[in-house]
């Protein structure tokens, strides 16, 4: 019997305590990618093997999406990630986002690292997807679309 009121109890979603007031993260996985079911992470793999992972993270100390995203781009910049292009613009629902393009070598090819910054309730939620560049380009729109699908509830 009291196996089974245990069961429950760890039943219950964390989100209802004091100490699990985590919203839940939903996101559509890009087109040909599978969704793996991971606690406090979201992530998917297209069939080759190219990773997607999103994360939350408390917005603190609070700040804007301008401030994350250009904190994310120096940090990036001073690792030696050099930035494809300008970054994008979107909404995820209703929240802002800034994505990112990064070209990076490794070995003798050059990879793709996307990263997209969202800030929403008091959140932080962060996108990446890294691969090489020719498989990450037959996944860019898929992935981006998935960007936009992003959502907290």
């Amino acid at each position: 019997m009291r196996w089974k009121l245990a069961a429950l109890l760890l039943s219950v979603p964390l989100a209802c305590s004091p100490f699990g007031l985590w919203p839940r993260l939903m996101v559509e996985p890009p087109a040909g990618f599978a969704a793996m079911a991971e606690k406090g992470v979201y992530r998917a793999v297209s069939p080759e093997g190219l990773p997607y992972r999103v994360r939350t993270f408390e917005n603190k100390p609070e700040k804007t999406l301008a401030f994350w995203s250009e904190t994310l781009k120096y940090h990036l910049q001073k690792e030696g990630y050099r930035l494809n292009g300008e970054g994008q613009s979107f909404l995820a629902g209703e929240a802002p986002g800034m994505a990112f393009e990064w070209l990076i070598a490794y070995g003798n090819e050059t990879y793709l690292y996307l990263t997209a910054v969202i800030v929403t309730a008091g959140k932080i939620i962060l996108a990446e997807a890294a691969g090489p560049y020719p498989l990450f380009i037959q996944y860019r729109q898929g992935l981006k679309n998935s960007l936009q699908s992003i959502r907290l509830r």
